[in-house]
């Protein structure tokens, strides 16, 4: 039942979300962060805690947070209460807790001992569960144990998080580590996963995992400049930079300079990576930053004038539409308005994976009952990769503007290597353990020719792993059109079909067979042959010398063709003097 639950809310998430509404829920925020021995290896720099400082500088206040480390025991190193400036002060100081020192990575104990005070759903609150690791679950010198444990996360503590609504975000510092787990604690509570492929990559992850979890209002940083309208109250920026970089400095619409040494009001961090600057009542205008322009960098504001935009799933299939709804609230209250909404340009900023912009329009509902709402449907499945999303409203006179991040994957790998000659290639498929049930997986392929004509390829299972030979003997594109059926990790069948993956075909000269019977000799007696065989016979050459070409006939059908050329071209010459020509124009 729990699994239907959550497919149909799935289903509803890539639907269009006509009944929009400001979010009044309030943010519960569990970090459990990794503190075992390996640590030193894969963060040797600690920035686990400067990135648990840029968590703590942009958790809204009135949420509600705490902290935990876990080893081989689980630690709570921040109490959880609520997001104020004691409890801020509270977890800089747990910051500083925070070490590589201890044994084993009991994955199990962290994630009950954090959430043990999450039961059932509550309708007034949005629980996220922050959760990094370097490493795979490790509680004890026994394989079997091990093992056992990680079987009942899948069994019970991903069924327990479900059932109290809580969206996992995870984060693995190695490649090392168990990503099978990480990513199935993400899919199944329709949460978020990302490696950090070194530490220095932590802090902009960490900051992503907060911006899926709590959906802060920001508003569009363009060249390093933003817009302040009379709505906002207060204003953060989170400003990445190099290490060893220059620190930046912030103009307001009135040039005041305001850095890290001259703050003046506002409240500012520098952190190693980053800084973070908050501004209460800030002035009306246009802000300049002075700093290198990076597209991870932020400007969160605290306003009543909000823009939201329908939820989406962070993983979906190439083969699935996305349909985005997008409105503006006042108060918590959807603005209708023609008088106002005439003024406002609602689009999109969409970044593929390719790294390209495209930037489009979306268009007012033609439905009367969704007043106010505005929409925008992608046709076409994305390709497999990482893609962004920048919704914005944009008027005059303010900006408001949130991003969605988007993995696009089948829940199968498919891999084509050359293999041996040119034109030959090994086309391999392996379910997503995260996805499927591996042992489940039986594809299909067909393998269409550049000439239209078509075969079924078979194909042979090691290990989970589905492979085929491919010989081609045609230039052009050969298409391998792949289908598969499985079971999903609920036990549901489940097909997919992937669709086509292009192949270089290659020319084969066909080769001599050699067991193919030898043509008869034309004289099987030996006899000697007359002489007389190997002259061309007479009427031959009279053929031949009949269609050589008469020379002559073609000089003058030449000569005449190139004489009618030259008289049209004087005729041409002529008419044109003739005609009157204005005083402006010449015929130089």
């Amino acid at each position: 039942m729990a699994t239907k639950v959550y497919l149909i809310s799935l289903l509803l998430a890539l639907s269009f979300s006509v009944n929009l509404h400001a979010s009044s829920k309030k943010d519960d925020i569990r970090v459990v962060i990794d503190v075992s021995g390996s640590m030193k290896k894969t963060d040797p720099s600690n920035l686990r805690a400067s990135a648990l400082k840029l968590l703590n500088g942009v958790i809204p206040d009135g949420a509600k947070a705490g902290v935990w480390t876990f080893g081989k025991y689980t630690n709570q190193i921040v109490k959880w209460g609520t997001v104020n400036d004691a409890w801020r002060k509270s977890a800089d100081q747990g910051a500083e807790e925070i070490h590589s020192n201890a044994l084993l990575t009991n994955i199990e104990s962290a994630l009950d001992r954090s959430t043990a005070s999450w039961e059932n759903v509550n309708p007034e609150t949005r629980r996220s569960l922050i959760l990094l690791t370097d490493g795979q679950v490790d509680i004890s010198k026994n394989s079997e144990k091990n093992e056992s444990s990680r079987q009942t996360i899948f069994d019970k503590s991903i069924q327990k998080l479900r059932q109290a609504g809580v969206q996992v975000h995870a984060i693995g510092l190695s490649r090392d580590v168990d990503e099978v787990l990480l990513k199935r604690l993400a899919l199944e509570t329709n949460g978020s996963f990302e490696i950090a492929e070194t530490a220095q990559d932590l802090q902009k992850i960490f900051f992503k995992m907060f911006e899926r979890a709590v959906q802060p209002d920001v508003v569009e940083l363009k060249d390093n400049q933003f817009k302040i309208d009379s709505q906002i109250e207060e204003m953060t920026l989170l400003i990445f930079h190099k290490p060893d970089g220059r620190r930046p400095h912030l103009f307001s619409p009135e040039g005041e300079e305001i850095s890290a040494r001259r703050p003046g009001k506002a409240n500012w961090r520098s952190e190693e990576g980053y800084d973070l600057i908050t501004v209460k009542e800030p002035k009306k205008g246009l802000w300049t930053i002075e700093a290198e322009v990076d597209p991870d960098n932020r400007v969160m504001v605290v306003t009543d004038l909000k823009l939201e935009v329908s939820e989406l799933p962070v993983y979906i299939t190439p083969s699935e539409a996305i349909n985005l709804s997008a409105a503006l609230f006042n108060k918590e209250k959807q603005i209708r308005k023609n008088s106002f909404l005439r003024f406002v340009d609602f689009n999109i900023v969409y970044t593929g994976v390719d790294g390209e912009e495209i930037v489009k329009s979306l268009k007012h509902s033609e439905d009367r009952a969704e007043k106010g709402l505005y929409k925008y449907h992608f046709n076409e499945g994305l390709e497999e990769g990482k893609h962004s999303i920048l919704v914005s409203a944009d008027s005059k006179t303010f900006n408001r503007s949130k991003r969605i991040d988007l993995t696009v994957q089948w829940p199968a790998k498919v891999s084509i290597e050359p293999s041996g000659d040119p034109g030959s290639y090994l086309l391999s498929i392996s379910a997503r353990e995260e996805y499927l049930d591996v042992g489940s997986m039986k594809p299909t392929i067909k393998l269409e020719s550049p000439d239209k004509s078509s075969q079924d390829l078979e194909l042979t299972n090691s290990k989970g792993i589905w492979q085929v030979e491919v010989n081609t003997n045609q230039d052009g594109i050969y298409r391998a059109w792949i289908k598969l059926k499985a079971k999903n990790q609920a036990g549901e069948s489940v097909s997919h079909d992937l669709g086509a993956f292009s192949l270089i075909g290659v020319y084969r000269q066909a080769e001599v067979d050699e067991t193919r019977p030898v043509e008869e000799d034309s004289n099987p007696t030996g006899s000697e042959v007359s002489d007389e065989t190997d002259e061309p016979d007479e009427t031959e050459n009279r053929e031949i010398i009949d269609n050589e070409p008469d020379w002559m006939v073609v000089s003058i059908v030449i000569g005449v063709a190139n004489l009618a050329l030259v008289l049209i071209g004087v005729g041409v010459v002529l008419l044109i003097r003739r005609k009157p020509v204005p005083p402006e124009f010449s015929l130089d």
